[in-house]
């Protein structure tokens, strides 16, 4: 009879035990610096900035993200065991307060007191006090982080080089080639004219060919005179060179 009595003592004890252990539960509040990170447990969203839940013992794994929206977000990741019953566990996380940066043109260098932080488009961790600048090419452009919102695409305006352009190449070298060919052409016609009315002259003693000869003479003279300060200046373009 008493091991009867033991035995169902026993087995009150253990189903007592059995539902106080069920009934074993905490709180666990978890806060954040942003309104916008998301929060994890056990790879589960459970809200944005702050989440309050119930939770039994055990080992919980927290993830706290900034964002899912960009790569190389700031992230958290922690573990808690929760050993007690009916206990409050309050964990605080601070993220940094990190900007994402990019600039047109892309892969320009970001500094912060002459520090090289990165290269766009990237994120970097700045206060308020902190002054950002961007290189690329020689060129250099400062922003107080004041100025910057939480992404930021900022245009630098870098100066194209001048081209140093070969005379032998440019547009000016082949016009005064054309002409020069034109005019040699215009010279050598009007020569070829001017010999052929003077035959014709010389055959007929007609005065009007005369005229004519002269004529073309004349437009000759220009032609191969426009030609020469063609040629010269040619010659003066390639010898400064």
């Amino acid at each position: 009879m008493k091991k009867i009595l033991l035995n169902i003592l026993l087995l009150l004890v253990i189903t007592s035990l059995s539902k106080g252990q069920e009934n074993c539960r905490s709180y666990l509040e978890i806060e954040t610096n942003r309104d916008s990170s998301l929060i994890f447990i056990n790879s589960q969203l459970m809200g944005y900035g702050k989440i309050r839940t119930e939770v039994e013992l055990g080992k919980y794994f927290i993830t706290v993200k900034e964002d899912l929206k960009r790569w190389n977000e700031h992230e958290i990741n922690d573990s808690v065991i929760i050993k007690l019953c009916d206990k409050e566990y309050l964990i605080s996380y601070n993220l940094f307060d990190k900007l994402y940066l990019d600039t047109n043109p892309q892969d320009a260098s970001i500094y912060i007191y002459d520090s090289l932080m990165a290269n766009t488009p990237n994120f970097v961790s700045v206060n308020q006090f902190h002054t950002v600048s961007l290189r690329k090419n020689g060129f250099t452009k400062s922003i107080h982080s004041s100025e910057l919102s939480k992404y930021n695409t900022i245009p630098l305006e870098i100066p194209v080089p001048e081209r140093n352009e070969v005379f032998s190449e440019s547009d000016w070298f082949k016009i005064l080639v054309g002409s020069a060919t034109i005019l040699g052409a215009a010279t050598a016609y009007f020569k070829i004219k001017a010999d052929n009315r003077y035959d014709e002259y010389l055959s007929s003693r007609d005065q009007n060919k005369l005229d004519d000869v002269n004529r073309f003479d004349l437009y000759g003279g220009i032609a191969f005179g426009l030609l020469q300060v063609n040629f010269g200046y040619l010659i003066y373009k390639f010898l400064i060179e």
